[in-house]
Parts: C-alpha cells; sequence; structure tokens
C-alpha cells in the first residue's frame, strides 16, 4: 500500500470517529423545564402551541431528559375524540344522486329509529372534503334540518372515515347533502353508527399572529396567501368574511405547485364562521376561492385551531426534568411504554411546563452506550497505528534515497 493510500483510509477512520461522536450528540435549540414530581408515577404534560410550533412537523424530537441527561419515556397523545372499538351499525344507504336543486344527495334509513347524534361515513380515499347538510324526516318526503353547511371531521385514525356529529335526533330518514353543484362530489360507500356514544374531538385555539394578503384576479379567483411567523400545527380554521350570503368553492395550498391540503365549499347558510378542517405545519399557506361572477370575498377575520396534545410519561419524585425540543435531525423515539398506553388510566394528574428558553449551543448528552465508546476509541487508535506506521515508512525511504 503506497502513501497516498494510507492518507486515503486514516482520513477515511478519522471520519468515521467524528461520525460518532456526531451521532451522540443532541441539537435541541430549546429547552423548558417541568413541575416538580411531588410523587412518582404518570403523568399528563400538556403541550402548549408555542412548544408544538418549535418541533418537527410530527413532533419526533420531543424529549424528557433528568438532571443526569437520562431519558423519560412517554406517550405522544393527540386528543381527538373518545371512540369505541364496537362495532357500527349499518345505516343502509337507500339512494344517492344529482337531484332538481343540482346538489348530490344520499339517503340513508334508520329503520329502528335509533336516537342518534353521530354518523360514520366510509368514503372512497380522497384528499378533497366537501360542506355538508344534514336533514331528518319520518315519511322520506317532508325533511328538517339538522345541521347545516358542516364539515365533516377526520376523527377516527382512518383515512377513509369522516364523523358527522350533530344535535341527538331519531328520525326514520336522514339525508345527507353535499354542496358544490359544480363540483364532483366525495363517493360515501357506507354509513354507520357505533352503539354507544362518542364524544366531539377537542380544540384549543392558538393565538397566531399572521399576515394576510389578498389578490383578486382577473380569472374569476382570489388568490389569498396567509404568512406566520413560526409554523404551528393547524386542524382547524375558522373565517370571518364581508359578506352576509355566500357560498364559494375554497382550496388551501401549501404551495400552488402542489396538491391542495383541502378542497371544500364554503358558505353563510348557518350564519357562523365557516370551518374549515385541515392538518398541517406551515409557515405560509395560500387560499384560492373561485368567486365565478360575483365579487371578490374579503376576510375580516381567521382563527386558527389545534387538538390538543400532550405527552404522557412515568417520573421520578427525585429526579428533575427538563423538556428539549427544536432538533431537526431526529427521528422518532421508540419506547416500550407505547405497548401498555391501554392500561395507564387516563385520568392522571398534569404538570406544566415553564418558560421555553433558547439554547445557544447544542446539548449534548452523554454518548448512548458503552459500546459506543469502545467504537469511538478503537477508531481513534487505529488511525493512530497507522498514521505511526506511515510515518515509519516515510522515515525508512528517507535513508534509503541518503544510502
Amino acid at each position: 500500500m503506497n502513501i497516498k493510500h494510507l492518507k486515503q483510509l486514516v482520513l477515511l477512520i478519522l471520519f468515521t470517529a467524528i461520525s460518532c461522536i456526531a451521532s451522540a450528540q443532541m441539537h435541541f435549540k430549546y429547552s423548558a423545564a417541568l413541575d416538580s414530581i411531588k410523587q412518582s408515577g404518570f403523568y399528563r404534560i400538556p403541550l402548549s402551541s408555542s412548544v408544538l410550533a418549535k418541533c418537527q412537523k410530527d413532533f419526533a424530537d420531543l424529549r424528557i431528559l433528568d438532571n443526569a441527561g437520562s431519558p423519560a419515556a412517554y406517550i405522544l397523545q393527540t386528543e381527538k375524540g373518545d371512540f369505541y372499538t364496537t362495532p357500527m351499525i349499518d345505516l343502509p344507504i337507500i339512494k344517492k344522486g344529482k337531484e332538481a336543486d343540482k346538489q348530490w344527495h344520499v339517503t340513508l334509513e334508520n329503520n329502528a329509529k335509533r336516537s342518534i347524534d353521530c354518523i360514520v361515513l366510509t368514503v372512497k380515499r380522497t384528499s378533497a372534503n366537501r360542506n355538508i347538510t344534514l336533514s331528518g324526516s319520518d315519511d322520506n318526503k317532508h325533511w328538517y334540518v339538522i345541521s347545516e353547511n358542516y364539515n365533516p371531521e377526520y376523527t377516527i385514525s382512518q383515512p377513509d372515515s369522516r364523523s358527522l356529529y350533530f344535535p341527538l335526533s331519531s328520525y326514520r330518514y336522514f339525508q345527507i347533502t353535499l354542496f358544490g353543484k359544480d363540483l364532483l362530489p366525495i363517493d360515501i360507500e357506507k354509513t354507520g353508527v357505533f352503539s354507544n356514544k362518542i364524544t366531539a374531538p377537542q380544540y384549543s385555539e392558538i393565538p397566531l399572529s399572521y399576515h394576510l394578503t389578498q389578490k383578486d384576479s382577473n380569472n374569476k379567483k382570489s388568490y389569498i396567501k396567509i404568512s406566520f411567523d413560526e409554523a404551528n400545527p393547524i386542524e382547524r380554521i375558522r373565517l370571518k368574511l364581508n359578506a352576509k350570503y355566500y357560498k364559494r368553492h375554497l382550496s388551501i395550498y401549501n404551495s400552488l405547485d402542489n396538491m391542495p391540503l383541502c378542497d371544500t365549499v364554503i358558505s353563510s347558510f348557518n350564519g357562523e364562521y365557516p370551518t374549515i378542517n385541515l392538518s398541517c405545519k406551515e409557515k405560509a399557506l395560500w387560499m384560492v376561492m373561485d368567486n365565478e361572477d360575483n365579487s371578490p370575498l374579503k376576510i375580516n377575520e381567521i382563527n386558527f385551531d389545534q387538538l390538543n396534545r400532550s405527552l404522557v410519561a412515568y417520573l421520578d419524585s427525585s429526579k428533575k426534568y427538563q423538556l428539549y425540543f427544536g432538533d431537526s435531525t431526529l427521528a422518532l423515539p421508540s419506547y416500550d411504554i407505547a405497548s401498555f398506553k391501554d392500561s395507564i388510566n387516563q385520568h392522571i394528574s398534569a404538570i406544566s411546563i415553564g418558560t421555553i428558553n433558547k439554547i445557544n449551543i447544542a446539548y449534548q448528552p452523554k454518548l448512548p452506550s458503552d459500546r459506543n465508546k469502545w467504537i469511538l476509541w478503537f477508531c481513534i487508535g487505529l488511525a493512530l497505528l497507522l498514521l505511526s506506521g506511515m510515518t515509519f515508512k516515510m522515515l525508512k525511504d528517507i535513508g534509503s534515497r541518503k544510502q
């Protein structure tokens, strides 16, 4: 092996050693102290919007570390309502199609006249959404409105399901009207109800500042850009517009070059804020509103909501804990505790998170194991051995040339 190849090998080994050091380092940008623990046990740690805004999109960089730098295992919980694993009772679809009003109607039969307040819709997979009006009838002729201009919730952990919540009703027939006479409907394949009561998702309003710009184009569309200081997770948007009577098709994008995050219809039928359900964590959103032949609408106010999230962890009263976050390189942790989440009491005490502190230098915890230490020392030792060999060979070559 010549000197050139030896140099390349030494550089490779040194690079491996440096990588070992880097892999043992976590580059957190923020930390916050947790309240002191009075008694060892499981605790719930509610995550504020300020914390969530500084995390990765999937919140993979959240870590709870004690004062010795050791991690505390946790479960990340998103409060999406209470659901049951009991089988659904089918509500047969007896009719569906476009009717004289040019809207798509789906008629269901509640033959047993059960009192229900939620219908689960099974749809063919789609990223689009449609606003819905739900009506009830006992004779399938005379219809009475139950819920108007409603956007079904993505509330069950299945991408092909939507949940439609409404006041408790016991009509023999229910009719779902999908708004958008010039829009293709979503394909509702099946409908049903749970025999047990389920509750709606729990949201919190985000105290979010934003900058809004709107351009009304001559192609009959309005392009609205909403910019944020930080990328907060957003699951619901409520709009307040400058008109009393309107119904417009609206799409929301994280980039106008991508597929829409949400494709829906907003209207003023119920006199409240139009509510739009989506799931995103972006520093900017684009809305495209189709005005058709109407005057452009102006947005007077926007409110943003997010689902409540918290960490559940077993914490020791003899230790102090800090929450670390803001590391874009970390992957989701895999903890044993996740296998026992169903056996943890849901009614546990909550502890709060203190002031968020910015970390100016990378936080470096202990090396994760002694095995990594031995690998690191082996690489350094091997590099030194090869460097000594190179030095000996160079001295030998110099001596040969002098002779």
